[in-house]
């Protein structure tokens, strides 16, 4: 064997490895890049459904609160918490927010909208929003 095979050898091995390597990679980019953009919770729209559930990582330099509004359009009333907490009822037609703390350390905040009392399907405008 001599020292041109060899160093071919080495060189497609080197190649491949690195190959491998940076494939694998590329989906941790992208899952940080996904949750880079959950820190910033200023989100709205629409839905209608069973029930509308949003996961946000929220941390307080990006705001001390946290506010979930939400107007509803359709027929049930629907129920809206903050990690479960922080309930607030709003009859078709109406509108309202609740609020929450947010903390100093990055955290998961969940934001649900539920029809009540006997379920159904609910239909909202909402907007979610950290603020100071």
């Amino acid at each position: 064997m001599n020292l041109k095979s060899i160093f071919k050898g080495v060189v497609s091995s080197v190649l491949v490895v690195g190959l491998i390597a940076g494939t694998s990679i590329i989906p941790v980019f992208a899952e940080s890049t996904a949750s880079s953009s959950k820190e910033d919770a200023a989100k709205s729209g629409s839905y209608s459904g069973t029930q509308f559930q949003a996961t946000y990582q929220l941390k307080k330099s990006n705001g001390a609160k946290v506010n979930f509004w939400i107007k509803n359009t359709g027929n049930v009333s629907v129920k809206i918490t903050i990690n479960g907490g922080q309930k607030k009822t709003l009859a078709p037609g109406k509108s309202g927010h609740i609020s929450a703390p947010v903390g100093f350390l990055s955290k998961d905040y969940k934001f649900k909208a539920v029809p009540t009392p006997n379920g159904g399907k609910i239909s909202i405008n909402f907007r979610i929003a950290q603020r100071d």
